[in-house]
């Protein structure tokens, strides 16, 4: 028997697999004629000897030999129906990449051909219809590719806006347009500089796919089970390179996970192996240039067919290998291929990207659900589709919208300040301002299937998009919270006529909105509580109310008084000094600038020892200097000074007691420091026993990395230099 090395589950793992299976697998062993059922896997003694209770599960599902590819010359006629087909809307290079990698041509060429019914099958899309073939099996290292822009994870990486655009290669996907005759067909296309450049996108989607909702999804012990059962989705796309040839593969539009969880069982649930057997089979030599040679593609189809003879050789043996298992349930998988695409009115459909989006939707969500956030973020996009096609939302607009455009861009299209904050802002306008608020409303019930909404249901489904330029932002998870938990949705902007002010200078816009706001314009107000209240919420000012924060002193993390970030914007849009401060806090976001920081202002009239303050004066120091908010604490307090000072007498039964801010905080920066170094060195010592794994995953270290950096910048900017030290040494020898 064969022991098995491979790397990727943990023996104490099936400490707890159900004792149901267990006995299957011992009924199995001691029935006679069952011989061939025995694997290695059934009496391997784990990792670290023999042990009673830890030992792989029970084979499920015995793999099925698979036939060896046929030649292409046995192809024509599956081809032939497919083309015939007046569902589809394919060309010919779509076609024999769809025929190519079937299993069963002739299964296929029944289930494509249109006498004497018609098998493909009807899937309604906004806009039109998809038309896919019934379930069939396909080779896996035959022109299938994962999804090279997954909705499950693009949510994450920076947009256009962001001041850190991504440097993540992630082809966008376009509507493939026939030049002879200018017509849509079924087919994506995408543009890459080379086969290196296809390999490198195809490498970062397997990777965010595998890591997406921490590992939640890895499939790689079903698949070695039972192989893939659920059948997978796929659309035609093709591969443009910059040299003008071109390829066509398949790629995953619903099942990716399943896709490169059948890649992992192949090599041992190594997601880099994975990824380096999925190009090499699929893709071939990034080293050569333009499309794939009639050469490679039938040495592809030859390596193919060597591993479905050796699979089969090896099924009919008494024991089954780890390879086998491996091999005979990665050789095939069933799926339906998109073949066709039409509108409402009888035309070929023009937007095959929006239709396979709301197709992976429909299929996604219930079956496997993503993050919330990713349902939201495409929930959302698709909204903003139905909402341009209905006259809801302007082309201009739209573009933001989708992320498609930078900051400059945003403000040749529509005039705002070139600055990301009003992208945010942009997108509560487009869906909470009136007059299209109802419609815009009735859209998003629509689409995430709810009964009626409200200001917790909207800004739930808005904050992964409105907050899309701010990905990369310090703190955007905390931010994400803040505004789900209700924004800025206060009443003078939920479902209230508003603006977003032009101009060329984001300071001079700002200055301009205070001061509307401050005379009473109900519109000004209601785009002052966005812009500063987004601001707010992405500098940490405004958190979501998460538990008890309730403090009685002056910190970070606390408050003087419980409130929701809805609640406490409604309180300061209401007076003068909240809508300053509120004008403050976007002029330091938009400055980012450590010199400038947002000032504080009293927000009632009323008499502090013997002295008279007005609503909208600044708050001063004990040296006469306009104090700055720090902390949410201090936004808080301002807010609603009376309450603030009640709750602070109820929790502490005293007077608030003065701080020496600046030791408190050095003291956390050493504690920080100090924990991290002795953390970083506990784990460069495992790293010699369990590998670089032990510091977690490449885009955590350079998060890390990151932050380091930022604390060393700081403390060379502005902390103490040597040369002042030796100044002050000088002085005292002179002394």
């Amino acid at each position: 028997m064969t022991a098995l090395a491979a790397p990727w589950w943990d023996g104490a793992q099936w400490k707890q697999w159900p004792e149901c299976l267990c006995r299957r697998s011992s009924l199995l062993r001691a029935m006679p004629g069952r011989a061939k059922t025995m694997t290695s896997f059934d009496s391997f003694d784990g990792l670290d000897g023999p042990a009673a209770d830890v030992g792989l599960p029970p084979l499920l599902r015995r793999p099925e030999p698979v036939a060896d590819p046929q030649p292409v010359t046995r192809l024509r006629g599956a081809r032939k129906a497919l083309l015939a087909n007046p569902y589809t809307s394919l060309d010919e290079a779509a076609a024999n990449a769809i025929t190519s990698g079937a299993v069963e041509p002739l299964r296929l060429q029944a289930l494509a051909a249109s006498e004497p019914v018609n098998l493909l099958t009807p899937r309604p899309v906004a806009g039109g219809t998809l038309y896919a073939t019934a379930p069939h099996s396909r080779y896996l290292d035959i022109d299938v590719l994962p999804d090279l822009n997954n909705p499950r994870w693009w949510g994450n990486l920076p947009t256009a806006m962001d001041e850190a655009p991504s440097t993540t290669l992630v082809p966008s996907y376009e509507t493939l347009t026939e030049t002879a005759t200018g017509k849509p067909v079924a087919v994506l296309t995408v543009r890459v500089q080379d086969r290196k450049s296809l390999a490198k996108a195809v490498a970062e989607s397997m990777r965010r796919t595998f890591y997406a909702q921490r590992n939640a999804n890895d499939l790689t012990q079903s698949v070695l089970q039972h192989g893939v059962l659920q059948p997978l989705t796929l659309f035609v796309m093709r591969v443009v390179y910059a040299d003008g040839s071109e390829d066509t593969f398949l790629v995953a539009g619903d099942g990716n996970i399943r896709l490169v969880s059948m890649w992992m069982a192949r090599t041992g649930g190594d997601i880099d192996a994975a990824i380096s057997a999925c190009i090499a089979s699929v893709i071939g030599s990034t080293e050569q240039s333009g499309a794939r040679s009639r050469a490679e593609q039938a040495a592809s189809r030859h390596r193919t067919a060597e591993m479905t003879a050796r699979t089969r050789k090896n099924l009919d043996a008494a024991t089954m290998t780890e390879a086998t298992r491996r091999e005979g349930h990665t050789l095939a998988f069933p799926a339906a291929v998109v073949v066709g695409a039409w509108s409402a009115s009888g035309e070929p459909l023009a937007d095959l990207v929006a239709a396979s989006n709301d197709l992976r939707a429909d299929l996604h969500v219930h079956l496997r659900p993503w993050t919330p956030e990713a349902q939201n973020a495409q929930g959302m996009q698709r909204v903003y589709r139905l909402a341009r096609r209905e006259g809801l939302v302007a082309p201009d607009v739209y573009q933001v919208l989708s992320d498609a455009v930078g900051v400059q861009a945003m403000h040749e299209l529509l005039g705002v300040p070139a600055h990301r904050l009003w992208s945010a802002a942009l997108h509560q306008q487009a869906a909470l301002a009136e007059p299209g608020a109802q419609a815009m409303h009735e859209l998003i019930k629509q689409e995430f299937g709810m009964r009626r909404v409200s200001r917790q249901h909207i800004s739930e489904r808005l904050a992964p998009t409105a907050l899309s330029a701010y990905r990369s932002h310090e703190g955007f998870e905390q931010a994400l919270r803040t505004f789900s938990n209700g924004g800025t949705l206060t009443d003078a902007v939920w479902k209230q006529p508003w603006e977003l002010t032009r101009g060329d200078d984001a300071f001079e816009v700002l200055d301009t909105v205070l001061a509307r706001a401050l005379a009473g314009e109900a519109g000004a107000v209601a785009e002052l509580t966005v812009l500063g209240g987004t601001a707010a919420i992405l500098g940490g000012y405004i958190t979501r109310d998460r538990g008890s924060k309730e403090g009685t002193y002056r910190d970070s993390h606390t408050a003087p008084f419980r409130t929701t970030p809805v609640k406490l914007l409604e309180m300061l849009s209401k007076t003068a000094g909240g809508r300053r401060m509120l004008h403050s806090i976007a002029r330091a976001h938009v400055a980012a600038d450590p010199a400038v920081q947002p000032k504080l202002f009293h927000t009632q009239d009323r008499e502090v020892d013997g002295v008279l303050l007005r609503d909208g004066d600044p708050v001063l120091d004990k040296r006469g200097e306009q104090a700055v908010i720090d902390y949410e604490w201090d936004l808080v307090y301002a807010a609603d000074p009376a309450r603030a000072m009640a709750a602070i007498a109820r929790n502490s039964g005293g007077p608030l007691k003065p701080e020496v801010e600046h030791v408190r905080q050095r003291e956390q920066l050493t504690i920080g420091v100090v924990s991290a170094l002795e953390a970083a060195r506990s784990l460069a010592r495992m790293h010699k026993s369990h590998g670089p794994e032990v510091f977690g995953h490449v885009y955590a270290v350079d998060d890390l990395r990151n932050r380091l950096r930022q604390i060393e910048e700081i403390l060379l900017v502005f902390g103490p230099d040597r040369a002042s030290l030796l100044l002050d040494d000088d002085k005292e020898g002179e002394e």
